[in-house]
């Protein structure tokens, strides 16, 4: 869905017409009623690109004014969300290790009631003092902090992140290049899952091994999404 939506927002620059404004609003008035919980953050990225693109081709006309408005207020949460809970840097690691846990109040600190025994020791290894990313997806009492190259990239060509954050995921590539990058370029996601953890998360697929193509295999071809946002930090204007 959210694929398509950019899809008809680069083909709208070219040919707008009436069937298209129609079709997305039918659409969207079925999206947006999808939560902002729990995903990873790749679609929490392309979600949130989505609901932009959406939003430029909506026209106040008709019905449209109520969608423009929905969106904004989704745009709203939705940012607040991912900048707040998936963000990731040494500060906050350090501040989740010393997360309370069973707290109950709407003055929780933890709110999704984190065990700070749940940080993986690699996160400890590879967070530098310098960057920081969002994590794979945040969910209640499970945070998943693997490096995803796609929402990380789509956030930053989105404007998902703060420009700080922005600036900060690419600090952490420069930081972590050999783990990220490397002799085998561009890993998908870091690290990749093994032993009982992948026999748990993917049932024994075969596909799916150690560093194999979903598994934090080698993805060249995101290459151009990486250049892309360093364009945007060289130049400050995004999508």
């Amino acid at each position: 869905m959210c694929i398509l939506i950019l899809v008809d927002r680069l083909s709208g620059k070219l040919n707008s017409n009436f069937f298209m404004e129609w079709n997305l609003q039918f659409n969207f008035y079925l999206f947006l009623e999808q939560g902002i919980y729990g995903y990873p953050i790749e679609i929490q990225a392309l979600f949130y690109f989505a609901l932009r693109c959406a939003k430029q081709m909506l026209k106040p006309e008709l019905d449209g004014k109520e969608f423009i408005e929905r969106i904004e207020k989704r745009i709203t949460a939705l940012s607040y969300h991912i900048q707040t809970y998936y963000w990731l840097d040494f500060t906050q690691l350090n501040n989740i290790y010393r997360y309370k846990t069973e707290e109950y109040s709407h003055t929780a600190v933890n709110k999704f009631n984190v065990i700070p025994e749940s940080i993986p020791d690699w996160v400890f290894d590879f967070m530098p003092l310098r960057g920081g990313y969002l994590i794979g997806n945040v969910s209640p009492a499970r945070m998943d902090f693997r490096w995803f190259l796609v929402g990380n990239c789509v956030a930053i060509l989105s404007s998902l992140v703060t420009p700080a954050q922005a600036t900060a995921i690419m600090d952490l590539v420069e930081e972590r290049w050999e783990d990220l990058i490397g002799e085998m370029p561009l890993k998908i996601t870091y690290p990749a899952l093994e032993g009982h953890e992948w026999r748990l998360v993917t049932g024994f697929d075969p596909k799916n091994t150690r560093w194999s193509y979903h598994n934090g295999g080698s993805w060249p071809s995101e290459f151009h999404r990486l250049h892309a946002c360093q364009g945007i930090l060289r130049t400050g204007t995004s999508t």
